[in-house]
Order: C-alpha cells, then sequence, then structure tokens
C-alpha cells in the first residue's frame, strides 16, 4: 500500500503485479464505483463493499486515503 495515496492508487498498483485485476466506473461528484474484482461482477443485489480497519469505509475507494498499518478489505455482499 501506499500511505497518503487513495485505496484505488493502491489497487492501480496491485494490478502491475499481475496477481489482481480489477474494473471500475467513474461517477462525476461521487468518485470511482468497483464493479468487479478479480472478475467476480457485483450482481443479483451483491456488491464489493469497502472496509477499512474492519469498519465499512465512509468514502469511497477514490477518495478514502491509506495510512501506514491500515487493513483494507473489499467483501462480496448484499447492497444496503
Amino acid at each position: 500500500m501506499s500511505p497518503g495515496g487513495t485505496v484505488i492508487d493502491t489497487m492501480r498498483a496491485l494490478v502491475s503485479t499481475g496477481d489482481f485485476t480489477y474494473t471500475s466506473r467513474e461517477y462525476p461528484g461521487l468518485g470511482t464505483f468497483v464493479d468487479s474484482i478479480n472478475g467476480k461482477k457485483g450482481e443479483g443485489g451483491m456488491y464489493w463493499i469497502l472496509y477499512i480497519n474492519g469498519v465499512s469505509a465512509t468514502s469511497g475507494a477514490s477518495a478514502a486515503i491509506v495510512s501506514a498499518g491500515d487493513i483494507v478489505e473489499w467483501k462480496y455482499e448484499k447492497g444496503y
């Protein structure tokens, strides 16, 4: 992870390792919405939900800043 960068910055860096893939869409004023992770698409009311340090993130992946020691997780869950 890149402390001081966003979650999406870290995800872009992980893609370059070849062990991680994702797709996303940009929404003006809202930021980046993650559609799929490693080929698993959000569908049927299930979505990829961002958690930071075990808590559902209060901002999206393009706005959430990663600090040293943070644990970032994506969980595939039923949407709200």
